[in-house]
């Protein structure tokens, strides 16, 4: 039976808009018999071309958690990070054979918007008005938008078609928001 490592990350949804967390679920050999040598994390963020290298301080199975200063994209942890389409890889030696790559899409803002829309209505243990009740149906058209874009990225491997649904999600719930009725789409 040959030894090996199987690497799998885990990139899990947080209501925190100014952190993106990592965490590395992989199940390693015998690291006295198949040593792990050369962890990297590579971070792509939506609109740049190039990763983010991290190589340091990468036990087996680390959890890292990170801001806009650790991706390059701000000089401030308390910015946040912006929505859209991350690719995110990690490696062990020999890295050109040894890895994994995932398209992550990260809703946290526009998810959050929603659960405010969603909090400002008035739903108590009775049935709701005709009006409350559209608001909810529109509501949840948009959030099945928000979770359709992510299983187009994450589960169906076509991050074009699940940005373009984020995006679709976007100018409804920016609609929603200044009271213009949605389902007459």
């Amino acid at each position: 039976m040959a030894l090996k490592h199987i690497l799998q990350l885990e990139v899990p949804d947080t209501a925190c808009e100014n952190v993106l967390k990592v965490v590395d679920m992989s199940a390693y050999a015998s690291t006295s018999t198949l040593p792990v040598t050369c962890p990297q994390l590579s971070v792509t963020v939506p609109g740049m071309t190039q990763p983010v290298y991290f190589t340091t301080n990468l036990p087996l199975n680390f959890s890292r958690v990170l801001t806009a200063v650790d991706l390059g994209i701000g000089t401030s942890t308390s910015l946040p990070i912006p929505d859209g389409v991350y690719k995110i890889s990690y490696s062990i030696s020999p890295n050109d054979k040894v890895y994994v790559s995932y398209y992550h899409l990260r809703t946290t803002a526009i998810t959050n918007r929603y659960y405010a829309e969603l909090c400002k209505l008035h739903l108590g243990e009775c049935e709701p008005t005709a009006e409350e009740k559209q608001k909810l149906n529109d509501l949840r058209y948009i959030k099945m938008l928000i979770d359709g874009a992510k299983a187009k990225v994450e589960y169906c491997h076509t991050p074009n078609q699940g940005v373009k649904m984020l995006e679709y999600a976007h100018k409804l719930l920016d609609k929603y928001v200044t009271g213009c009725c949605i389902t007459c789409r």
